[in-house]
C-alpha cells in the first residue's frame, strides 16, 4: 500500500483525479470511521463523495461532503483493482 502525505487543500483535486467508482473508500475524520464502496463523485460546488456502506447491517448511501470535514479528516483509505493508497491529511 502506498502512502501519500497531502495538504488539506490539495485533497479535492488529488479525489477527483485519482478516485473511481466502484471502488473501496475508508475515511478517518474526527472519532469516525465510514467504509464504503464509492458510488459517485460530485464536485459541482463542493466536493461529495456518495458511498455504499459496508458492514453486516448497514448497506444504505451516504453522502459525505468533503469540503465540510476535511479539516478534521486523518486519513483516507482507497483501494481498487489496481491500485491501494493510504492518504494521511495534514
Amino acid at each position: 500500500m502506498e502512502t501519500i502525505t497531502i495538504k488539506e487543500d490539495n485533497l479535492n483535486d488529488f479525489i477527483i483525479d485519482n478516485f473511481t467508482e466502484n471502488s473501496l473508500v475508508e475515511i478517518s475524520f474526527n472519532r469516525v470511521f465510514i467504509p464504503g464502496i464509492l458510488l459517485n463523485i460530485n464536485d459541482d460546488d463542493e466536493l461529495i463523495l456518495t458511498l455504499r456502506l459496508q458492514g453486516q447491517l448497514l448497506h444504505q448511501t451516504v453522502d459525505i461532503n468533503i469540503d465540510e470535514i476535511k479539516s478534521e479528516v486523518v486519513e483516507i483509505r482507497y483501494s481498487d483493482v489496481d491500485e491501494q493508497i493510504n492518504l494521511v491529511v495534514i
